[in-house]
């Protein structure tokens, strides 16, 4: 990927027809990089990407990554050795991430671990998180979001960037070996089925995770790592997404029960339609007029 931008990490003017975007990469360290990239295709594209071994924390998004809204999905990846291979988009396809490069070597310096116990942890994680793929993906909390949002501010000395990027890997390792904890303790996913099936009780009350947590018996934080990890999908959405479905099966049974379906749901109308439109694809008026 890396002949595809100048030297200023924009893309080459010479394929700027048919791609956009930057990559800005920021060595700290001989080990320690922060990537800051941002693609979009204008057509079908094929081309070659490359990657160094060692461990990549990733903060990825669907566009450019500009504050934390705009992350999408949290990721962690133990690359055994150096890998280059064709990487194909879409038409109109975009794809950000902000990652953070680290050698084995030289985060077992900062642990006070050997490189071979680093090495064996993150494979471990893997197997037991990812086995399919190797990538495991996490929940992007309110923590992660924070450290996230001290990186893009930054705008100092790199030593105080380096500083940010140890934070924003130390939180994710501390929330991997959470997310571990969670999925082999039957007590918590006891907890998270409970926290799921409560979502799933209409409610016209705003979602509140430090209420719903307490309520199970988990911190906000577990609560929102071990949901994700077991549903696929953020808590906050999952919640979003039951109200949405709810009213549109109330929908469907009286179309015209709209005012009541509303302040059951708990939503302005607003919400109400901006959050229909993105599930069904369709105003609330369409859905009832097609079903």
């Amino acid at each position: 990927m890396h002949d595809i931008y100048d030297k200023q990490g924009q893309v080459n003017s010479s394929i700027r027809h048919c791609l956009a975007g930057h990559k800005k990469h920021v060595a700290l360290l001989p080990n320690l990089e922060l990537i800051d990239q941002h693609i979009h295709s204008k057509t079908a594209i094929s081309f070659n990407e490359s990657a160094r071994k060692g461990l990549y924390f990733t903060l990825a998004g669907k566009q450019a990554i500009r504050s934390v809204n705009d992350v999408t999905s949290v990721q962690i990846c133990y690359q055994p050795r150096d890998i280059s291979g064709d990487f194909v988009m879409a038409e109109n396809e975009q794809r950000s991430l902000l990652q953070v490069h680290i050698s084995c070597e030289h985060l077992a310096g900062v642990l006070g671990e050997t490189e071979e116990q680093i090495i064996q942890h993150f494979v471990a994680m893997g197997e037991k998180l990812a086995p399919e793929s190797g990538v495991i993906n996490l929940a992007f909390t309110h923590k992660t979001a924070k450290v996230c949002q001290d990186i893009l501010d930054h705008s100092g000395h790199s030593i105080s960037l380096a500083g940010h990027l140890y934070t924003l890997i130390f939180s994710l390792i501390e929330q991997l070996q959470m997310a571990s904890h969670l999925a082999e303790c039957p007590d918590c996913q006891g907890k998270l089925f409970q926290a799921q099936n409560l979502l799933e009780v209409p409610n016209q009350d705003a979602f509140n995770l430090a209420q719903l947590a307490k309520r199970v018996g988990l911190n906000k934080e577990a609560l929102a790592i071990g949901f994700y990890q077991q549903v696929g999908q953020p808590i906050e959405q999952y919640c979003l997404n039951s109200r949405i479905k709810l009213a549109a099966a109330l929908l469907r049974e009286d179309p015209t029960a709209k005012d009541h379906v509303l302040a059951q749901s708990g939503f302005s109308e607003a919400q109400f339609e901006a959050a229909f439109v993105q599930q069904f694809g369709v105003t609330s008026q369409q859905y009832k007029q097609i079903h």
